[in-house]
């Protein structure tokens, strides 16, 4: 009995330690499994509990003009934020609702959900709110109400460039424009804090604390000059005004290395309150139709057809216009009817389609090809910029004979306006097809160039012997279209297309081009401006030449381009008053003096540019606005002009924008007159010319 108790309690001993052995093994490799294998994980987790990692902003670099003014920068801004639990115990819900809805302009019924949804600590309200907003907020007092540090894009001059500088969100991304293409060099590099914690987040005493600074972001400096933008702005406002286009673009470039100094859309959107909530109209806003857009050239496309023609040596002495010409079964036809018999020359003036049909059918299809593709139509242009198109341009195997021709008059392929512009650069400046560049280079902080991109020549379109044949056709374009500049030389070239919507002929609206260039001798800048959906007339082409003028001038000016002294000085006459005439009868009191018209419309005329009493050079022209056009849309809104008699420019400026004008000044010095006269009641963003002089104080 004894033995068969000590064999059983041996057995026992043996069960257990055999148990006592599998929990050790089972407890071995768990304790492997925590450490090995899900050991650094744990870790991550303990440190996060014992560690705060807070990322620090960096700020977001400036868009500066080429002279280094501020275009676009970062401000600090407050965001309203509710309290949901001070706000339950103070008992202000509506309060709060009455207050800030009428301030900020929100729901009064959301703010009340909001403020006392108590499921949650803090709520946002509203982000980025004015000073104005804040200070009123502020001096309530209200419990359950707070602000938080922002960070806002702000932009000191509006709608000024802004499909060219573009916009942000809320967050400070980029979305269009310079912000979009330059969003990585402006944001810069976030920084971290990283500090040990204790069990409440608390700083521990003597803790390992750790900081990677942020790297602010650079600032962009752009090839555009404040004032030539502010010249070619009011140009095209003072054409979108009278005219009533869909839309008007605007471009000023040096012909000698394509930088761009000006770079105009209008309508235009102010870009610290973009139109968020309406995705369509801000995405049609912010397009910047000058680099996003294709369209089909028209007439003005004969002057690169010419140069073709000439530099490929298959120019004829004459060309004979019955209105049309036939190829391969198609027709293109002139809308003007016949011209007759002309010179190369001749066909260019005459916007002359059946010309440019000839000329490019004689180049054949091979040359005619290299010689587009030499202008850098149908492909990109490479500007820096976030749009860029390519425009549209069939393949080369595909095309008929029918097709070139139709190409050579500008019909049958697309291109953008900043290749027109460089193209047309090209012709002028002796061949070189350069990159255009709206980008100067960039800068730190204290205004340092870290960064300069330098000139990108493309490719010769054409010979400087062929440049200077073509600037001689452009130089008879200026002279007839009576472009006149004191003291300097010009060359132009005008045209126009149908306008296209949807892929269908808009009836009786056309898309005008202008392009003109000076010194003519030795060529600086160029100016060109389109306008898209004005009224198709026999002088369409020339709708645009006024306001080309007047930039240009202003732009070799400011360039500090030495007028020729040896030019003689052209005849001046005085600008009659035709406003209330009848449509024929202003044309005909205009070329009695010598001056020429462009026109909108029929009935009487309700307006003109320049002014009467205007002192203008023969063979100017001048824009008339027709009653047709005077009809104010219903919901515009009227303004009073203001009486600028007396101020000096900044107070008249000053005084214009207030009051939501448009500030147009000629000369220096005092206001001395002003059109229209105060009082006068005009719709709000309308332009104000107004002509100042210098006063010279009397000998004691």
């Amino acid at each position: 009995m004894a033995n068969s108790h000590v064999l059983i309690t041996r057995k026992r001993l043996l069960v257990l330690l055999l148990i006592l052995i599998i929990l050790i093994i089972l407890l071995m490799t768990r304790v492997g499994y925590w450490s090995l294998w899900r050991g650094e994980d744990l870790k991550a987790q303990a440190e996060s509990q014992w560690v705060k990692d807070i990322e620090v902003s960096a700020k977001r670099g400036s868009i500066m003009d080429r002279n280094q003014q501020i275009l676009a920068q970062s401000a600090a801004a407050d965001t309203v934020v509710l309290l949901p639990e001070k706000i339950e115990k103070a008992q202000n819900a509506n309060e709060i609702a009455d207050q800030l809805s009428q301030i900020l302009g929100l729901d009064r019924n959301d703010i009340y959900e909001k403020a006392t949804n108590t499921d949650k600590k803090e709520i946002w309200l509203k982000r980025q709110i004015s000073t104005e907003q804040s200070e009123q907020i502020e001096a309530l007092g209200l419990e359950g109400v707070a602000f938080r540090d922002d960070v806002k894009r702000f932009y000191p001059n509006k709608d000024f460039a802004a499909q060219v500088i573009g916009y942000t969100t809320l967050d400070g991304e980029g979305q269009t424009g310079i912000e979009r293409r330059y969003n990585t060099t402006l944001a810069g590099r976030a920084g971290r804090q990283v500090a040990e914690t204790a069990k409440d987040g608390s700083g521990v005493p003597n803790g390992q604390e750790m900081m990677i600074q942020p790297q602010d972001g650079l600032n962009v400096v752009l090839t555009i000059d404040e004032i030539t933008q502010s010249f070619l702005e009011s140009a095209c406002k003072e054409l979108y005004e009278s005219q009533a286009p869909e839309s008007v673009q605007g471009l000023v470039m040096d012909v000698t290395n394509g930088e761009i100094l000006a770079m105009a859309n209008i309508p235009e959107f102010d870009l610290n309150s973009p139109p968020r909530e309406d995705a369509e109209a801000l995405s049609a806003l912010s397009t910047n139709v000058i680099t996003a857009t294709a369209y089909e050239p028209g007439n003005i496309f004969g002057i690169f057809t010419a140069a073709a023609a000439i530099d490929s040596g298959s120019a004829a002495g004459e060309y004979s216009c019955t209105g049309s010409f036939a190829t391969d079964g198609d027709v293109v036809s002139c809308l003007n009817g016949a011209h007759g018999t002309q010179t190369l020359t001749d066909a260019v003036l005459d916007h002359c389609s059946v010309g440019a049909a000839m000329q490019a059918n004689a180049m054949g299809r091979d040359v005619f090809y290299q010689y587009v593709k030499g202008f850098g139509f149908g492909s990109e242009t490479g500007i820096d910029f976030s749009s860029d198109t390519a425009g549209s341009l069939a393949e080369k195997r595909y095309i008929r004979n029918a097709d070139v021709a139709a190409m050579g008059a500008g019909e049958g392929l697309e291109i953008s306006q900043i290749q027109l512009a460089s193209a047309a650069c090209a012709l002028i400046n002796g061949g070189t097809l350069y990159t255009p560049k709206l980008v100067l280079g960039l800068s730190d902080a204290e205004g340092n160039m870290v960064e300069s991109y330098e000139p990108e020549v493309r490719g010769q379109s054409v010979t400087a012997e062929t440049s200077a044949q073509v600037r001689t056709i452009m130089e008879a374009r200026a002279k007839e279209d009576g472009i006149s500049l004191t003291g300097y030389s010009a060359g132009a070239i005008s045209g126009s297309a149908v306008q296209h919507k949807d892929s269908a002929v808009v009836a009786d609206k056309a898309v005008a081009t202008y392009i003109a260039y000076a010194p003519a001798d030795d060529p600086k800048y160029m100016v060109m401006i389109t306008a898209t959906g004005v009224t198709a007339t026999d002088s369409v082409e020339s709708v645009c030449a006024p306001y080309v003028q007047n930039t240009l001038l202003g732009t070799l000016k400011n360039g500090n381009i030495m007028p020729d002294e040896t030019l003689q000085p052209e005849e001046t006459v005085t600008v009659p008053n035709v406003v209330g005439m009848e449509l024929q009868e202003a044309r005909d009191a205009l070329a009695d003096i010598g001056l020429r018209s462009s026109y909108d419309g029929s009935g009487s005329v309700v307006s003109q540019f320049p002014t009467a009493a205007t002192e203008v050079h023969k063979n100017s022209t001048v824009a008339l606005t027709m009653e047709t056009k005077a009809i104010q849309p219903e919901g515009t809104e009227m303004v009073t002009v203001p009486d600028f008699t007396g101020m000096d420019m900044t107070q008249a400026k000053n005084t214009a924008i207030a009051s939501g004008l448009v500030f147009v000044a000629r000369g220096n010095g005092v206001v001395q007159e002003q059109s229209p006269a105060a009082g006068t009641q005009v719709s709000r963003g309308s332009s104000i010319v107004v002509d100042f002089k210098l006063q010279i104080a009397a000998a004691q």
